[in-house]
């Protein structure tokens, strides 16, 4: 598909023929010249103007030129499906870019303080390694696991066992010693990662069983909630950037910035009954509160196996996995099956069906329309930007800071927007502009590429937009493409700024932005 031509548009101007270099000029030998000495002509025009042209173009790309492509944003950063490479290899190509990390707290913390960079740094570095965010979740007591109680605070901090969920031994999380490790350990984790590009979000952990905010059936054994609200505390004090989430809105999390995970995903997520993670947001008046922090959390393991086969019946604890992602607007789900089940994950319709799910999850963002502004020509420059409706058509916002971009070979660099889209929410549309500044003209006809930026991505991450057009190339960022310029009477088309003919007052008459051939200080090239 050709860009839109642009010709013939007329705008009032002080100075327009404005010469460019002789090279660009169709009849370059004959002017050459004439534009190297210019002479005042009895009419005042000057072959060399010094002031810029009032003319301008305001060029539509309209949305016939865009088709929606959600497979392009299969491998968009910090949203879909995960594993935990702790629990092995994945045996397929599932797409994901997130991991999880379950880890003990004493592989984090001792007596002398603490001891990331052995506990934690490398399992970072290994997931930068393959392109993906870190999902981290501590704990102390993981039913069948050994404790992950710091062994100085064995003999110090009373501990119950248990066999339910497999057994284990839960600790007084109200022991003064055992806050006092606790809230240390939380203030070392951020200080050394808030704002980290490789972690994408933290689940606040540490408190009852699996880390997840419940010590059932024994609710006793549960934390006081000066308890919580300390530890609720201490990691909204220690990560300013990265987003946190909790298992449950309980003690003061509702007014924090923290979010939630929801580990019994698709099995008690939505419906009438009270501790349900949906009507539990709502009773606590957190139901809204994915507009500004996420919502993550698991698929029920019972459930991985079957969900997305199509003899999947569901039922109170067997619900509609697309139904749940709409009503809480997840952006992330751990799922181990879809990668590893019968050592091989998800295959056929029941990948699929998984891969369609995953796509569904999290922000996404489309491309409606763009314009190309245009004006000010002087000297083969312009002044230009590019203004870009915007749909964010996700379930979810993207909750880090980002930024439209342009890209060109005719660009000295990348121009970003300062339009922050993290503040888009589903549904929304925005108008967002790129200011390219003064530039040659040779960008007005040049591809443009599309990009979205974030402080928080990898290195080799990158946002696409769910959006395609005539000029994308396959795998390639959405391209944008304008054919600007003037026709001749001699019927060929010239590009803005090249040099047309010199008129019979001996004026230069160059191609303008807005598709009129003009000479400095006429409104057309007179004759």
């Amino acid at each position: 598909m050709k860009p839109p031509l642009v010709v013939g548009t007329l705008a009032l101007l002080a100075c327009a023929g404005c010469v460019g270099s002789s090279d660009s000029a169709p009849f370059a030998d004959e002017l050459e010249d004439d534009i190297q000495d210019p002479e005042p002509t009895p009419n005042g025009c000057e072959n060399l103007c010094d002031t810029p042209s009032l003319a301008s173009v305001d060029s539509l790309l309209d949305s016939t030129n865009f088709t929606p492509n959600t497979t392009r944003t299969r491998d968009n950063p910090l949203k879909g499906l995960m594993t935990s490479y702790l629990w092995g290899e994945p045996a397929n190509d599932f797409p994901d870019q997130l991991e999880f990390l379950y880890l003990p707290m004493d592989d984090l913390w001792d007596q002398s303080g603490e001891t990331l960079d052995t506990g934690l740094e490398p399992h970072l570095v290994a997931a930068a390694a393959r392109g993906h965010h870190a999902v981290i979740r501590v704990y102390i007591d993981y039913p069948t696991l050994a404790s992950g109680l710091p062994g100085y605070l064995t003999n110090q901090v009373p501990c119950t066992t248990y066999s339910d969920h497999g057994g284990g031994c839960s600790p007084d999380y109200d022991d003064p010693e055992l806050v006092t490790a606790m809230l240390g350990l939380i203030s070392a984790m951020g200080e050394h990662y808030d704002a980290d590009p490789r972690l994408g979000f933290v689940q606040v952990g540490l408190l009852g069983f699996w880390g997840e905010w419940h010590t059932w059936p024994y609710p006793d054994w549960f934390p006081t909630e000066a308890t919580q609200n300390a530890v609720l505390g201490a990691y909204e004090e220690a990560f300013i950037t990265t987003h946190l989430q909790v298992r449950k809105p309980m003690a003061n999390s509702v007014s924090m910035r923290i979010g939630y995970h929801d580990d019994s995903f698709a099995y008690s997520t939505i419906g009438e009954i009270d501790w349900f993670f949906l009507p539990d947001l709502e009773s606590a008046g957190a139901e809204h509160r994915w507009q500004q922090v996420p919502i993550g959390g698991e698929v029920r393991p019972e459930l991985q196996a079957t969900i997305f086969e199509s003899s999947y019946e569901t039922d109170t604890y067997a619900q509609d996995i697309d139904q749940c992602i709409e009503a809480t607007h997840a952006t992330y789900l751990l799922n181990y099956q879809a990668f590893n089940e019968g050592g091989v994950g998800y295959a056929g319709a029941e990948r699929d069906h998984a891969e369609a799910t995953a796509l569904a999850l999290g922000y996404r963002f489309e491309v409606q329309s763009a314009t190309l502004s245009a004006g000010g020509l002087l000297d083969r420059t312009v002044e230009a930007q590019v203004s870009v409706e915007i749909t964010q058509s996700g379930v979810a916002p993207f909750y880090y800071p980002l930024f439209l971009t342009v890209d060109s070979e005719a660009l000295d660099g990348t121009r970003t927007a300062a339009d922050d889209l993290q503040t888009l929410l589903p549904g929304e549309s925005r108008s967002v502009t790129v200011e390219l500044g003064q530039v040659s003209v040779d960008v007005l006809n040049a591809p443009l590429s599309l990009g979205l930026s974030s402080p928080m991505l990898l290195s080799d991450q990158k946002v696409a937009l769910a959006t395609e057009s005539p000029w994308t190339q396959d795998n390639g960022a959405l391209t944008l493409h304008w054919e600007l310029g003037c026709e001749t009477e001699a019927d060929e088309f010239v590009s803005p700024g090249e040099v047309v003919s010199i008129n019979s007052d001996g004026c230069i008459c160059v191609c303008d932005v807005d598709g009129q051939i003009r000479a400095c200080g006429q409104e057309t090239c007179q004759k």
